[in-house]
């Protein structure tokens, strides 16, 4: 049986409390994981006055050599190390040592990052474009605006707001980074193990509490998102593979409780509704909570769901904005929660099988397709699904008014192959949700999908009543989609974040007005106060407070809501 999670509002509270949570304190020995023979005399972190590092190797009559530039350390990328090194603005500092000219078993990565630095980056001496459109070049951007930065309702705050969440700092070789020939950066539409460069990358907390530094892989991650033109700020799928360095990411990630090693992550820099989407209307709607609201209500509702929290980026020492790293809800994700080994799993995200094979899902699918009005089909359905899991998955993207969830994409499923399982659904990229208060989804259809499912079901009684029975439980005052709940969810969420959005306006805000306008206007000046909290205060004191009732009476409606006795 799956496990069921901990509140939504319980996440949320942690996910507030994330950065100065003092249990963090028991993991800190085996946490930051520290360089086989490199030793630091200074530690990774924030600095406000010049430091000095000392280098050092275990190994007597080793040479050390080092770069900072995210390069990997060699003979010949690498400057030899001969004595205390001074910095004063962010620094990416990489060491390795050698002996009888072979490298030793590991290097040392370490950012330190000045934050009156930061808020000057320009992004001198990077390339001026990030990959093309129809063999066009899409402009790069690096600079933190000044229209921020130095605006009198901010300047006192940007500083603040980068420490006010902890920073992950991703340092590559440049050329694997933007490089032109196979830089991620520069070819964000490819994809695969043929496009996986190694990285280090830093959990750096803000007051200083240890982190964790691991060697990895890293992709660029996402569907519409990779597009240059569709958003200059990618998503990243980060892997740890042997190959690379440990294999797995051991770390308390996502706070108490759950799984607590990582074969990948990912760090979801979003696209729909945010400040960067080609519409206008939906860059008026970013918000940045919507997709881990989704995910933390559906383990309210007692399922697995993929986990997240929210950083500050920075790659190769730049700032790179506000980003939500949470779980894939891949085969290693599903096997840490339902048991077994990911082989032993058929998984897909939409209609790419990532594990196993689709000979369940086609059988699935066909048995649907061919109706399920009575009960021996229903039966055959219920052989193949965990029906209630499938409807409460079903009631969030009803709740939510999701507009993005066809055949193709933005959903997970598994099942056990052996013994025979029941497939489950996960939530994935919620954007499109908690729009109009009024909007209703549940007419949209789709072949080889979760809607599909639900069209056909819904023609079944006993489907119907288990549906509107969840449904009553669900949007009761109580529940999790009640009124005040599920606006508290949100508020914690928007709560934790509402400094850090300050930064992210100064790095993407002026994007679409200054630097690449893009299919609709208006091309704006994206701020905190003139369009963050607007947006925010619109769904604590509109939406959430309406949709319940629209929902109920959507639901009821359709035959799939019971009322009081």
């Amino acid at each position: 049986m799956p496990r069921a999670f901990p509140s939504a509002l319980r996440s949320a509270v942690l996910l507030a409390l994330w950065s100065c949570a003092p249990w963090l304190t028991n993991a800190r020995a085996a946490a930051e994981a520290r360089a086989d023979d490199i030793r630091f005399t200074q530690s990774r972190g924030f600095y406000e006055k010049p430091v000095e590092i000392e280098l050092s190797s275990k190994t007597a009559g080793s040479t050390i050599y080092y770069t900072t530039n995210g390069a990997r350390p060699t003979r010949h990328t690498g400057s030899r190390y001969n004595g205390p090194l001074k910095f004063t603005t962010t620094t990416v500092l990489r060491a390795a040592s050698f002996q009888d000219g072979k490298p030793l078993p590991a290097s040392g990565t370490h950012t330190f990052l000045f934050l009156q630095d930061v808020v000057q980056q320009t992004g001198a001496g990077f390339p001026p474009t990030w990959g093309t459109n129809q063999n066009k070049p899409v402009p790069a951007d690096y600079e933190m605006d000044p229209e921020i930065v130095t605006n009198t309702a901010y300047r006192a705050e940007i500083l603040p707001a980068l420490k006010s969440l902890p920073t992950l700092s991703i340092v590559m070789d440049p050329a694997d980074l933007f490089g032109t020939e196979h830089g991620i950066y520069a070819h964000p539409r490819e994809s695969g193990a043929d496009w996986e460069r190694p990285a280090s990358v830093e959990l750096i907390h803000p007051d200083g509490r240890p982190g964790f530094q691991v060697d990895c892989g890293i992709r660029i991650q996402g569907g519409w998102n990779r597009r240059p033109e569709e958003s200059p700020k990618h998503s990243f799928r980060l892997v740890f593979k042997k190959k690379y360095g440990p294999g797995k990411l051991k770390f308390p990630l996502f706070g108490p409780g759950g799984v607590r090693e990582f074969d990948t992550l990912i760090l979801r820099g979003g696209c729909n509704n945010t400040w960067l989407h080609w519409s206008g209307e939906e860059r008026r709607r970013g918000d940045f909570i919507r997709d881990q609201w989704m995910r933390d209500t559906f383990g309210l509702m007692g399922h697995p769901s993929a986990r997240g929290v929210f950083v500050h980026l920075y790659l190769n020492g730049l700032y790179w904005g506000l980003y939500n790293p949470a779980e894939r809800p891949s085969a290693p994700f599903v096997a840490a929660h339902l048991g077994g080994k990911p082989e032993d799993y058929d998984v897909r995200n939409g209609d790419n099988i990532l594990q196993g094979d689709g000979v369940a899902w086609e059988q699935l699918m066909a048995i649907a397709n061919a109706g399920v009005a009575g009960e021996p089909e229903f039966a055959a359905i219920d052989k193949l699904v965990d029906v209630p899991e499938l409807i409460n998955f079903l009631i969030l993207n009803f709740y939510g008014a999701n507009a993005d969830w066809d055949h193709a994409s933005n959903w997970y499923a598994a099942r056990r192959r052996s013994p025979p399982g029941l497939f489950q659904f996960f939530i994935w990229d919620g954007e499109r949700t908690l729009e109009n208060p009024d909007d209703d989804s549940m007419t949209f259809d789709d072949d080889q999908s979760p809607p599909r499912l639900f069209q056909k079901l819904r023609g079944n009684a006993q489907f119907r009543k288990l549906f509107a029975e969840q449904a009553r439980r669900h949007l009761a005052q109580d529940g999790a989609l009640g009124p005040a709940k599920a606006a508290e969810r949100y508020r914690l969420l928007s709560k934790n974040i509402g400094s850090a959005v300050v930064a992210e306006s100064a790095r993407w805000g002026d994007y679409r007005r200054d630097v690449h306008p893009y299919k609709t206007g208006p091309y704006e000046l994206y701020t905190r106060d003139l369009h963050w909290r607007p947006e925010v205060d619109r769904l604590l004191t509109e939406y959430f407070p309406k949709r319940t009732d629209a929902v109920t009476r959507q639901f009821r409606e359709a035959g799939l809501y019971l009322n009081e006795k």
